[in-house]
């Protein structure tokens, strides 16, 4: 399974992003490669970072890059702040009075269809690097967290190999454009490293003794998943009455439930089946 470029990590500032996609130009983190899969996106937990590459005109020949962003998840209009742009998810379309008894009363306390009800935010930032033999290129950064636990995520100054990291001066210029230009993302010529400040708007991350883990650790399995793994259907598209028998979710509630479309390259292979 595809891990993420980090886990349990938030960005404060964009000299936080630097820092990790520096680190990804090093190869000590690493990149992602595709569009996540299923159980990937439903391993999308506050603290999920992802670094990928956009596809670039010559995409056919290398077959790198992905066209674009999908994590299956609903989410609202963009808000900028501090030169990232941030996204709320959306809540739930269908009230649980619309999916009616007996559904709604089998749904996880705290949470809606398997999700928790803390809702995630996206927050996104995106640079040109020029990569040696590949020329330019647009990198990506998209960090997951929820108000009530990004407090307790940690930060790249607890990392001894991202900590010590410096950024050199003009690596990465941000694909935001000012005046049609693409700027710096440092805001100068000077590297960068952990140490230098931060946004204000971003509380510091409280002292702590518990040995954080590598930003390299893949995430902890969603519990969701993990019931659906071992026949659990508490957090299905079904339900189950006091008796034991399965209940289905009502029309309604299916026919306005976000569902992912398969990929273009996924729907050529099952075609290219026949049923003998």
């Amino acid at each position: 399974m595809q891990r993420p470029t980090c886990t349990d990590i938030r960005i404060r500032s964009v000299a936080d992003a630097l820092i990790i996609f520096y680190a990804v130009s090093k190869g000590t983190l690493p990149i992602v490669s595709r569009r996540l899969d299923s159980e990937e996106r439903r391993c999308i937990r506050s603290g999920s970072v992802y670094v990928w590459e956009e596809r670039g005109p010559d995409a056919e020949a290398t077959g790198l890059g992905i066209e674009r962003w999908t994590d299956g998840i609903r989410w609202g209009p963009s808000r900028v702040r501090d030169e990232f742009l941030f996204y709320s998810e959306r809540e739930l379309d269908v009230e649980l009075d619309v999916i009616g008894q007996p559904f709604s009363l089998h749904l996880p306390p705290g949470s809606y269809y398997g999700r928790p009800r803390e809702r995630l935010v996206k927050q996104t930032y995106s640079v040109y690097v020029d990569l040696a033999g590949r020329g330019r290129r647009k990198w990506h950064l998209i960090a997951y967290f929820t108000q009530e636990t990004i407090d307790n995520l940690y930060t790249v100054d607890n990392f001894p190999e991202l900590a010590s990291l410096q950024v050199p001066g003009g690596k990465f210029r941000s694909a935001r454009c000012v005046k049609g230009r693409p700027k710096d993302a440092s805001e100068n010529t000077g590297p960068y490293s952990s140490q230098q400040s931060r946004s204000p708007k971003y509380a510091p991350y409280p002292a702590s003794t518990v040995q954080p883990p590598s930003p390299l650790d893949p995430p902890a399995w969603p519990k969701a998943a993990h019931d659906l793994a071992h026949g659990k259907h508490g957090h299905s598209r079904f339900s189950s009455t006091p008796d034991g028998a399965q209940v289905l979710a009502p029309l309604a509630f299916l026919e306005t439930t976000h569902i992912p479309k398969r990929h273009p390259i996924d729907d050529r292979a099952l075609r290219s089946f026949t049923v003998s």
